[in-house]
């Protein structure tokens, strides 16, 4: 990979839509001597978030988990989280019923339909009784920065399916894809501000949605 696309994949990806910070802390439950987890953290956006905004307590860990180590050397660098793993989230690395909170935002649409299915199978493995996670992803194609490798998306998963799963879904914006740099990419996102009061309720015309379980 030439230089300028290896700076490309790293300033683009482990990102999400800023719009969604107000519809999913609204769902981060009470953090205080609790351990928490963020799926994908890519370079720890949800995770300084959680750190700067929530309380803790004394015994409250958050941990962060990415497959890329450049990810993981940024949020080490900036201590976002109290331990990292470099490693799939197909196979967490956490004992049954062991997490309090778990968040994986914009990660999904970047696994294969049958690894998003294996990732579910984790998430209600680690989470305990009392426990809740949240998992977001877009509800239409999206265009990437990166069109290959684990930044680019595999797989698109509807309300439906979530709802299915046991999850509470809500949705954000509106579905059309606003693409990148496009002379409609500000009207789209316009409109997705304007829509997103309706599609909070009906997530099937959202272009994001947030899908919340409680267990």
């Amino acid at each position: 990979m030439n230089r300028k696309k290896q700076t490309q994949e790293f300033e683009w990806g482990g990102v999400h839509p800023f719009s969604y910070h107000p519809f999913i802390f609204h769902f981060v439950p009470d953090l205080r001597d609790k351990k928490s987890v963020d799926c994908g953290c890519g370079k720890g956006i949800w995770g300084y978030l959680m750190r700067t905004t929530r309380d803790f307590g004394k015994k409250g860990e958050i941990y962060g988990i990415d497959l890329k180590k450049d990810y993981l050397e940024f949020v080490k660098k900036h201590n976002v989280y109290d331990k990292t793993y470099n490693t799939d989230i197909t196979k967490l690395p956490f004992k049954k019923n062991e997490i309090d909170f778990l968040i994986c935002s914009e990660v999904i649409e970047h696994l294969t339909e049958i690894d998003g299915k294996e990732f579910l199978q984790e998430v209600d493995r680690v989470v305990k009784p009392g426990g809740r996670a949240i998992i977001t992803t877009p509800n239409v194609e999206m265009d990437t920065f990166i069109d290959e490798g684990p930044d680019s998306h595999s797989s698109l998963w509807s309300p439906e399916y979530f709802r299915k799963k046991g999850f509470k879904v809500y949705g954000t914006g509106v579905r059309i894809a606003p693409g990148i740099d496009k002379w409609y990419t500000l009207p789209v996102l316009a409109l997705g501000y304007v829509l997103t009061p309706i599609s909070y309720f009906i997530p099937e015309i959202g272009g994001f949605m947030i899908a919340v379980k409680d267990y």
